[in-house]
């Protein structure tokens, strides 16, 4: 599914499922996970549909609910645009039981098991075992998955594919069941007169057929996977994500799968080459150097680094002073952002942490990983989002489209100007980190994948 087919999410349909009176609910019993993943073959029904709309899906038993609600949109065919709730299926005496908190529910301060905490496997075990599944509480579309049958996991088995299914999902907001039968029957032999049926129909995605399926239109749109456990990444990132709504469907959620996804180790040497300009500023400024009555470094330093990084490779200049020499004051800059440098009466100083990471290159890019993206909210938001796009492998001449269309999805926009040229400038201060670390540090002309992962990666390898 393609960001384009993603509508922002709609907060306006949190119902309360008991309107009026207060219930008891129980706390859902968890199964015990499997000691080794399984295949469950799961049949996804909408429930009251008529004629029936389901989907037959084959999916990893290891997967969380929040990513199992990932797949069942894309699966169904619903957009992400409302909210959702999974309940345990239990006997009808045992009462009404907790559903599985979704992160809008944690936000509003609901208590109970988090969806994401949940793997599908503790919910389902054997063959006739259900699992409900809410999506859109003001049109009100229930689901029942029922576990089919359990197979043995295979080592290229996808975490889900689509094997099957029955006519084409209902579009969005069409007022349920009841809205949906009225246009399923409009469109069997609409009166050409009824005003009301016409803009009933008018509301359809053009071309939709209810009769439609596709298995392999949904396993294209599920190629891209879930959104991976985002706890070992940069915990900005799941801020962003919320800014955005939260859905793996948004286009946001779509650059940080591929952001997040390939390899991100480094070797000690890889290591090395990319911080070694901060390593080669904090050993020039030592003990601390008196700044220039303009505030820059004395032009031996700025020789000293330039000859040491052989910037004259990568910079036209003769390094003979850091007013003509922008990429010093670029790296001074950064380094003092990043925490590694300080300024004091006149003096550039190493800090603590500077000192203490100075022989440490693993723990230095560590520590740089942390304090990013930086700026003011608007720039660390731009900020993330280059880094994000210098994980997927998006060329560098498209980050300010893509980042452009990306700021205003979260919220960010500009009452007059090029919002291309915006995004640029509000990513600058994390790309002057990106570009010392990853272009002139390393002598690529282009950002390694690997070694942004590493930086977005919550304390590194």
């Amino acid at each position: 599914m393609g960001p384009d087919q993603v509508m922002p999410p709609d907060r306006g349909d949190n119902v309360v499922p008991f309107p009026g009176r207060r219930v008891s609910l129980r706390r859902p019993a968890l199964l015990p996970r499997r000691e080794t993943p399984a295949i469950y073959i799961v049949r996804i029904d909408l429930d009251g549909s008529e004629p029936p709309i389901w989907r037959r899906a084959r999916l990893a038993s290891n997967l969380t609910l929040a990513q199992l609600h990932e797949v069942l949109q894309v699966v169904m065919g619903w957009t992400d645009s409302h909210l959702h709730q999974f309940t345990m299926v239990v006997a009808e005496e045992d009462g009404p039981i907790q559903p599985f908190l979704t992160p809008f529910d944690q936000a509003e301060g609901e208590e109970g098991i988090p969806e994401a905490d949940v793997r599908l496997d503790q919910v389902l075990a054997t063959a006739g075992d259900q699992l409900a599944y809410a999506y859109d509480f003001g049109d009100n579309w229930q689901h029942t998955l029922l576990l089919e049958s359990v197979e043995a996991c295979g080592a290229d088995d996808p975490e889900a594919v689509c094997v099957g299914g029955y006519r084409a999902c209902p579009p969005e907001d069409v007022g349920g069941l009841g809205g949906y039968g009225e246009i399923l029957a409009g469109l069997a032999g609409a009166d050409p007169e009824d005003e009301w049926m016409a803009e009933q129909l008018a509301w359809l995605p053009e071309g939709f057929d209810p009769a439609e399926f596709s298995a392999d239109s949904v396993n294209q749109a599920l190629a891209t996977g879930v959104l991976p456990d985002l706890t070992p990444w940069n915990p900005a990132i799941s801020d962003l994500l919320a800014e955005a709504g939260g859905s793996g469907l948004s286009p946001v959620g779509e650059l940080i799968k591929r952001a997040t996804r390939g390899p991100s180790g480094l070797s000690d040497e890889q290591v090395a080459a990319a911080v070694r300009p901060y390593v080669q500023l904090l050993g020039q400024v030592g003990e601390g150097v008196k700044l220039t009555a303009a505030g820059y470094l004395p032009p031996k330093i700025v020789r000293a680094i330039y000859a040491e990084l052989r910037l004259a490779e990568v910079w036209m200049g003769t390094g003979q002073s850091e007013a003509s020499t922008p990429v010093i004051i670029v790296l001074r800059e950064s380094a003092t952002a990043l925490g590694l440098l300080r300024k004091s009466r006149g003096m550039l100083m190493v800090t603590k942490a500077g000192q203490k990471l100075v022989d440490d290159p693993r723990g230095l890019l560590r520590h740089i990983g942390s304090r990013l993206p930086l700026g003011r909210p608007e720039e660390r938001d731009a900020g993330l989002l280059a880094l994000l796009m210098a994980a997927a492998g998006i060329e560098r001449s498209q980050w300010g489209m893509v980042g452009a269309g990306l700021l205003d999805w979260v919220g960010w926009g500009v009452a007059d100007g090029d919002m291309q040229l915006t995004a640029r400038y509000w990513a600058r201060p994390t790309l002057d980190v990106l570009d010392t670390l990853g272009r002139w540090g390393t002598g690529n002309s282009a950002v390694d994948p690997k070694l942004v992962r590493e930086l977005l990666r919550r304390g590194g390898h």
